[in-house]
């Protein structure tokens, strides 16, 4: 008598559906078909005999069976991501390219400095802020503005990032006539989109401009700079990044309140790796050598009000 036995892609399946609710969902994380999911989900339920998802006109709804299951899915998936860890820890990532995710303004900093990486570093940066990646082996290693709150890994600081409120010159000119005290209500101000509210440098503008309706709101950092050098506002850029820029000049002097620190994180698995031992040596070298660059200082002191 042969028993049946889970088959490893039934139990991915199984968790994408428990992650998105959906077919449609888990087609687009899984880059499988629906019905191929339909498929894996059915012989699943088959081999554990019991039902795990109600199907329902509005979608999946995970039984009482599928909760109960679920922790021991996701502990086969952590063993399973465990194991690629350790095969790519022993075998160095010497055969594909190291892949970074970082939070934005690190991702366009390293970016720009990827001329100076060592010969034979194959690097790919990735903009997120999710570390789950490197758990779900997505990702390497991480760069990022704070510490994950959960996981296994290896951090280290890198260094700091400042930033400042910026304009075209003639805008800067006429806000530093403003004072510290009318700024904010006098000048116009552009920002990020809703999405990055809760970021430390966009909580701080918007509590300042108390409630004055931004003229333009910016999906990522670099439609942002684009939108300041119209001229139609002013807004905060890292001073690696405004400085750099002829087309803008400072308002303001780095805004202290708004330093933050950027951490190194890499999974403890894979800290010897030759390849990831290669690539967070030069990130952290990046930070060690630019860092004027990155604070925003200059010879003459730094131009601009004081905010705070």
């Amino acid at each position: 008598m042969t028993t049946k036995k889970p088959d490893w892609d039934h139990i991915r399946v199984f968790l994408a559906l428990a992650r998105t609710g959906s077919l449609r969902a888990a087609s687009q994380e899984l880059g499988v078909s629906q019905p191929t999911l339909g498929r894996h989900l059915s012989a699943l339920e088959d081999v554990v005999g019991v039902v795990l998802f109600d199907r329902l006109p509005e979608g999946l709804r995970m039984t009482e069976a599928g909760r109960d299951l679920r922790p021991r899915a996701e502990a086969m998936e952590e063993a399973a991501f465990a194991f690629h860890r350790q095969g790519d820890a022993i075998s160095g990532i010497r055969d594909r390219q190291v892949r970074l995710t970082a939070s934005a303004w690190s991702a366009l900093f390293l970016a720009g400095q990827i001329d100076s990486k060592p010969d034979g570093l194959y690097l790919e940066i990735r903009q997120s802020d999710d570390t789950q990646l490197l758990t779900k082996r997505e990702a390497d290693f991480a760069v990022r503005h704070g510490l994950p709150l959960t996981g296994d890994f290896i951090t280290k600081r890198l260094g700091t990032i400042s930033c400042a409120v910026y304009a075209t010159e003639r805008l800067a000119y006429d806000m530093r006539g403003m004072g510290p005290d009318r700024v904010f209500a006098n000048a116009p101000w552009i920002c990020f989109s809703e999405e990055f509210d809760l970021y430390e440098s966009q909580r701080w503008l918007l509590a300042h401009i108390d409630g004055n309706k931004p003229l333009f709101r910016a999906g990522n950092t670099a439609m942002l700079q684009n939108a300041l050098r119209t001229g139609i506002g002013a807004g905060i850029l890292p001073c690696f990044l405004g400085d750099s820029d002829p087309a803008l000049a400072r308002v303001s002097r780095p805004i202290e309140t708004l330093d933050s620190d950027i951490w190194l994180i890499v999974h403890r698995d894979l800290r010897a790796a030759e390849g990831i031992k290669q690539a967070t040596n030069w990130v952290a070298d990046m930070y060690k050598r630019r860092v004027m660059q990155l604070s925003g200082a200059r010879a003459s002191g730094g131009e601009g009000m004081e905010l705070k």
